[in-house]
């Protein structure tokens, strides 16, 4: 098994908590009746890779939807791997496997389907992991790239104190809150083909948000704030920061939002 690329994961807020939060944050189903179904053949062995699986929810819906596909799952932390694992205990046609998107611990030219999602805007060189799906995709196999763009950007008023600083710091690691205009782009350079791009809204909050979303996003800033301490150099700066946000999310006079951008990509 390949040596998973450590200095990946400094680019992730990898906490404990991170998985409960993710998994509470996907509509398993409805994700993928919008994106994969169309892209799985009926009754066929497809193979599918989901790199950066986490805890598993979206690779164990998979593999129980449709029996037929062998489903692997990569992922660089070993307790996300194991919730996956017992996800998935009951069912013969799905795997998970340690490694890095820098080094998939994969064979060349051997996955009909590939896909990453919010993985991408965490790395600081997203080319060349997606240069690494290639290299596993077959010839005439799918990559689908799926990250946000806009998340903490696009918002009014814009008074929410210190949050230029903390983008910025946040850049430094390689987080890229503009990653999905620049996939289509990326995928090209990678040496794919442009199949097709999908452009929807995805975070969109107009006035208080709701409870469920609250407490995520409370959650959210809650597991950086010892990256927000880092950046703005005390912890009480990183409560103020995060008090500031989250009071924003809760007034009925603002908005914030972004956009999901989906990009299909050929090897041919």
């Amino acid at each position: 098994m390949n040596t998973p690329d450590l200095k990946q994961s400094k680019y992730f807020m990898d906490d404990p908590r991170e998985a409960g939060r993710l998994d509470a944050k996907v509509n398993t189903d409805e994700f993928i009746e919008n994106f994969l179904t169309s892209r799985i053949p009926e009754e066929t062995n497809t193979y599918i890779v989901d790199i950066g699986c986490g805890a598993g929810a979206i690779a164990s819906a998979i593999a129980k939807k449709y029996p037929y596909t062998t489903v692997k799952g990569v992922d660089l932390s070993n307790e996300r791997l194991e919730e996956a694992r017992n996800k998935c205990k009951h069912l013969n046609n799905a795997e998970f496997k340690q490694g890095s998107i820098y080094e998939l611990p994969l064979e060349d030219n051997s996955a009909d389907f590939l896909y990453t999602r919010f993985l991408l805007e965490y790395l600081q060189e997203p080319v060349r992991g997606i240069k690494e799906m290639y290299r596993v995709c077959k010839n005439g196999g799918t990559v689908m790239l799926q990250d946000l763009d806009g998340q903490l950007l696009f918002h009014y008023p814009e008074t929410i104190e210190n949050l230029d600083k903390v983008l910025s710091g946040l850049a430094e690691t390689g987080f890229d809150p503009l990653i999905g205009r620049k996939l289509m782009h990326y995928g090209l350079l990678a040496g794919f083909k442009l199949d097709h791009i999908d452009i929807r809204p995805y975070h969109f909050i107009a006035g208080k948000v709701d409870a469920h979303n609250d407490y995520l996003w409370d959650l959210k800033m809650e597991i950086a704030m010892t990256k927000f301490s880092d950046i703005l150099g005390s912890t009480e700066l990183a409560q103020k920061f995060k008090d500031d946000f989250m009071n924003f999310l809760r007034d009925e006079n603002t908005i914030m939002y972004s956009n999901l951008f989906t990009v299909y990509l050929k090897k041919v």
